[in-house]
């Protein structure tokens, strides 16, 4: 057999083209761009994953962000509002002495010089 660069052609070549033919579907002619096709598709749904990945982290970490937020804003609250109830508790304690008649009756002795009326001193009137 002569090689096909000698202008004779081959039977063998004929045969062999009619055994693969069953098999061509299986490597198409434009492989190039059909691999290329599959290789994009899945870089685009590579990317899609990763895209959705990214967001979910990224709303993961807002929330996050915000419960340690709320938890110093509740913190600070809380600590106001048990500075508030001390200062309560503390001012009630004031009234109640402001309020009390010995104290008044002190007050009104050493400071204004006010004595206890006598009898016939006080008078009712109508």
């Amino acid at each position: 057999m002569l090689p096909l660069s000698l202008g004779r052609t081959s039977t063998l070549s004929a045969e062999r083209r009619e055994t693969q033919v069953p098999l061509a579907w299986l490597h198409p002619a434009n492989i190039a761009a059909a691999t290329s096709a599959e290789l994009r598709a899945l870089v685009t749904w590579l990317a899609v994953f990763v895209a959705l990945g990214v967001v979910v982290a990224l709303g993961h970490v807002w929330l996050r962000l915000k419960v340690v937020d709320l938890g110093y804003r509740l913190s600070a609250t809380k600590e106001v509002i048990k500075k508030l109830e001390q200062e309560e508790r503390a001012l009630t304690v004031d009234v109640e002495t402001l309020h009390a008649s010995g104290r008044l009756e002190e007050l009104a002795r050493t400071k204004l010089g006010m004595l206890r009326p006598e009898k016939g001193q006080e008078v009712v009137l109508p």
